[in-house]
């Protein structure tokens, strides 16, 4: 939209205070400044300073410099301009992650105290401020947010409305938020929003990044109103740098809510509105958060093009950095992802709200890894969201790797965890490894006998189980209705104890609101041999990570336990070796060999899975353990009388051995 600028003049213009010319139109600005000539500007230069102002909120950085840079000619040494022109460019420096060089400027016009250099000293401050903020450690961060409020007050004391408002956004979004005060940052914004005029250009930058803190929370409703005011500001002022902004935010959403198809597309709107935001500011951060977005909605091949565009544009950028080791967590080698990620940690500008997102990444490498401390580490990223403010932002952000982890967490003794697993005021009654239940973070103590195998039997049947079969199946020689009374006399019995952990419907038996670890273990189990393609490989770690031990151990012998026992072991032998040949395919041989050390120790007889782990080892320059590997199937075979095969021979003759007798001797 052109704004009609009959009755304004250069002179006008020029004689705008600061805070007047914040309210005006770029258009105006455009329309008789730009198109002046260096004799007209050099009679009123301080309309350059104005036209650079004006740019500042759509980003249009590349004419904002040449504003500058043609003001900056048109003056004399002397001339106190100067100091506004350094504060401009300082704050344009700190956007685009410069740090000494706008610090060293910002702290030169701070200290040199030039009379009625109110202006200068202001947005000297918030450029201050700002570098603070990107610093990143917590001496720094409290010292960023001193320097961008007294700057909002210089602006209140100079009547610049627009930027005191925006210096607060900036000490909500790079204080408050990157330290992981959500609430903080949120009443900032606001705060901030409530002081732009209605259709101010500055509105739209701060309402898509209040539309990321919405979005950790899961607040979709919340997020759909602020992206709509978003892109009517964005229409109105023709803003690039919001359109392309809003985009990006629905593509996290579609993200993190799976959606694929939505991901790619509002990438590809994001990338339609580059600008010089993304020439100068926040191109790498992109690139490296498209990645992710991508690989978590298991778009692999999109997600390294991304990433390697992140990489040729800034190796050594943090957000890069961040993205090369979310990759590997998720589908790449485990232990280099864990070293990216011990890495991160350590360094200075780690953003204290994303702390729980590499713990969660650490838990989810550590487990395809085969480390033990997966659990301990899931149980700690909760704590991290907790401390947030609400730990489901873990559930929110990362849904696919807390699916995973959350019952490992549960198993690491995590209360979080446990309330997030059950059903509200539900149970959760684990039956691999150690038969228990749980509620509210307690022991349900089970009664011994009858009455709590029925819960184990019951257990196992997510439909439930008729009366009589129950009866049949412990009570089988009694009549009839000595064997109901029977099963009252347990349900009393378990109902003093544990509630209404059973609950019947006419003549049917059944849990009430539980999670049950082999029911979730089976479903998780059938959609991972269901997948295609690259997902089956991720659906069977989710799926194995549910595996804590055999099913009812303390039943070995009873008939109604040994068959739903075999049919969830032969289901995790299966994933295993889906697992180890996706991870061989991708050229994680570690990961493989796990696996296959893991369904080898389920299945010892089957020579296969020693020829690969051998292999394996081969490849990765090991020959002693692969030597131990051969022989471990030679004594596993001669357990069953027979001779090695002749794959397993040619490979021992490959490692330069002779087949040798297992040596072993029978009891």
């Amino acid at each position: 939209m052109r704004v009609m600028t009959h009755g304004w003049t250069l002179a006008r213009v020029a004689s705008l205070t600061s805070a007047e010319a914040l309210t005006e139109p770029l258009d105006r600005f455009v329309d008789i400044v730009e198109v002046a000539s260096d004799e007209a500007l050099a009679a009123h230069p301080r309309a350059l300073l104005h036209l650079a102002r004006a740019l500042e909120p759509a980003q249009r950085l590349t004419r904002r410099s040449a504003a500058l840079d043609r003001l900056a000619g048109l003056i004399g040494a002397e001339d106190r301009l100067h100091l506004e022109i350094s504060a401009e460019r300082a704050i344009d420096l700190a956007r685009s992650g410069e740090l000494d060089i706008p610090e060293q400027i910002a702290r030169d016009v701070l200290a040199a105290r030039v009379t009625n250099d109110l202006v200068a000293r202001a947005r000297a401050r918030e450029a201050l401020g700002r570098v603070l903020a990107w610093r990143g450690d917590e001496m720094s961060a409290r010292a960023a947010s001193r320097t961008l409020l007294e700057a909002a007050e210089e602006y209140a004391a100079l009547g610049c409305t627009e930027w005191q408002a925006f210096a607060l956004f900036w000490r909500g979004n790079s204080v408050f938020y990157q330290r992981g005060d959500l609430a903080a940052a949120e009443a900032a914004m606001r705060e901030a929003l409530d002081m732009f005029a209605p259709h101010s250009p500055r509105r739209g930058v701060v309402l898509t990044f209040l539309s990321e803190i919405l979005t950790m929370r899961g607040d979709w409703a919340g997020v759909d109103g602020l992206l709509d005011e978003a892109a009517e500001l964005a229409d109105r002022h023709d803003d690039a740098v919001v359109r392309a902004y809003a985009s990006w935010q629905y593509a996290r959403i579609a993200s993190i809510t799976g959606d694929a198809e939505g991901t790619e597309r509002f990438l590809a709107e994001t990338e339609r509105h580059r600008a010089d935001w993304f020439d100068f500011t926040s191109g790498s951060t992109y690139l490296a958060d498209a990645a992710e977005l991508l690989d978590r909605v298991g778009r692999r091949d999109a997600a390294e093009d991304y990433l390697r565009r992140a990489v040729e544009r800034g190796p050594d950028d943090e957000f890069v950095l961040q993205a090369q080791a979310s990759l590997l967590a998720r589908r790449g080698d485990p232990v280099q992802a864990l070293a990216a990620l011990r890495a991160l940690t350590r360094a200075p500008w780690l953003e204290v709200r994303l702390t729980w997102r590499r713990t969660v990444l650490s838990a989810y490498a550590s487990l395809r890894a085969g480390y033990p401390d997966a659990g301990m580490l899931a149980a700690r990223a909760l704590e991290q969201a907790a401390e947030l403010g609400d730990p489901r932002i873990a559930l929110i952000g990362e849904s696919e790797l807390m699916s995973v982890l959350l019952p490992l967490a549960a198993s690491a003794g995590s209360p979080i965890a446990e309330l997030l697993l059950a059903p509200p005021g539900g149970f959760i009654v684990r039956l691999l490894g150690h038969a228990s239940v749980r509620r509210d973070g307690a022991d349900v103590a089970m009664p011994a006998g009858v009455a709590g195998a029925v819960v184990r039997l019951i257990a196992l049947h997510p439909g439930g189980l008729d009366v009589e079969v129950v009866v049949d199946t412990f009570w089988p020689d009694l009549p009839a209705a000595d064997g109901r009374r029977r099963l009252r006399s347990a349900l009393g019995r378990l109902r003093s104890r544990a509630g209404e952990l059973i609950v019947r419907d006419q003549s049917r038996l059944s849990l009430a609101d539980s999670w049950v670890d082999a029911w979730a273990f089976r479903v998780a189990a059938d959609r991972a041999m269901a997948g295609v393609g690259q997902t089956r490989g991720p659906l069977a770690a989710a799926a194995l990570a549910l595996w804590t031990g055999e099913l009812l151990p303390t039943d070995p012998y009873e008939s109604w336990a040994v068959g739903p026992r075999e049919q969830l072991r032969r289901r995790r032998i299966e994933l295993l070796d889906l697992v180890a040949d996706e991870a061989a395919a991708r050229g994680s041989l570690d990961e493989a060999r796990f696996a296959l050390e893991q369904a080898i120790e389920a299945d010892p007889y089957d020579d296969t899975r020693y020829l690969k782990v051998a292999g394996h080892l081969m490849a990765l320059g090991r020959r002693e353990p692969a030597r131990r590997m051969l022989q471990r199937a030679v004594a596993a075979l001669a357990d069953l009388g027979l001779e090695p095969s002749p794959d397993i021979r040619r490979a021992m003759v490959e490692l330069a051995l002779a087949p040798v007798s297992p040596g072993r001797t029978s009891n």
